[in-house]
């Protein structure tokens, strides 16, 4: 096996997962090429958007300063996914990388100029960025009507999923109960509350400051409804979304 067909199962449904194998390898040659420590900032929030950044390897977490001062965790970004704002714009999040992390810096232009010559590149595009389909996923782990404990289980699969993609991986989901708290937008207390009966119920354990399932099958059950889907296509269906592009 290649290193293409080891990271298109790492990339799968994200931007260079979508992507034909010619459009993946040229996607892989823009801009600049980083590598990075974990803990490094990649863009700081409010800063001028002169840059596009695709994730080749690693993970990284999105946060954003509220107007009340609060730090929110917005999302956790994964291989293959690309970090964009309108051009000039001010960054709506910082992104700091939460492992070792592979980067490619990429001038707008060259987006631009790649999404013209490769077909289907301004769809794949589009759809990765596409605010409907995160906040439809998003909408799954925190649904006020779901008890506490079931949204966390939704969490906790959904990152499972993700992280476990990456066969370069080492196992558990990294991240911590903050992270979790942040994510869900619910205080730790209750978090923290939340991941005590699961472990003391057997469906997770915690080690080393990693989460790691052993009853996923348990976890469907709390979680009660499969996600949202991560594929391609918009998870409302509609045939002309105002958002990806769908259907155009």
């Amino acid at each position: 096996m290649g290193e293409m067909t080891a990271g298109s199962a790492v990339w799968l449904g994200r931007f260079l997962g979508v992507l034909d194998a010619a459009g993946r390898a040229a996607a892989l040659t823009l801009g600049v090429e980083q590598v990075l420590d974990a803990h490094t900032v990649i863009v700081w929030q409010d800063a001028p958007a002169d840059e596009m950044v695709l994730l080749v390897t690693g993970w990284a977490r999105s946060t954003s300063i509220t107007p009340s001062g609060r730090i929110a965790m917005l999302d956790i970004h994964h291989p293959g996914d690309i970090l964009a704002d309108r051009p000039g714009a001010p960054r709506a999040a910082t992104v700091t990388a939460g492992s070792t992390a592979r980067v490619r810096r990429i001038p707008h232009r060259d987006i631009a100029a790649f999404l013209t010559t490769h077909p289907g590149a301004g769809a794949a595009f589009r759809q990765s960025l596409c605010a409907q389909r995160r906040a439809t996923r998003r909408a799954w782990w925190t649904d006020p009507h779901v008890p506490v404990q079931n949204r966390v289980a939704r969490l906790l699969l959904d990152q499972e999923q993700a992280f476990g993609q990456d066969p370069t991986h080492t196992g558990g989901i990294p991240l911590v109960q903050r992270d979790l708290a942040a994510m869900l937008g619910m205080s730790m207390s209750l978090v923290q509350t939340a991941v005590s009966g699961l472990r003391n119920a057997g469906y997770l354990e915690v080690v080393s400051r990693r989460i790691h399932l052993i009853n996923l099958a348990g976890l469907h059950l709390l979680a009660e409804e499969p996600p949202p889907t991560q594929g391609l296509r918009c998870p409302l269906r509609a045939e002309n979304c105002v958002v990806c592009g769908e259907g155009r």
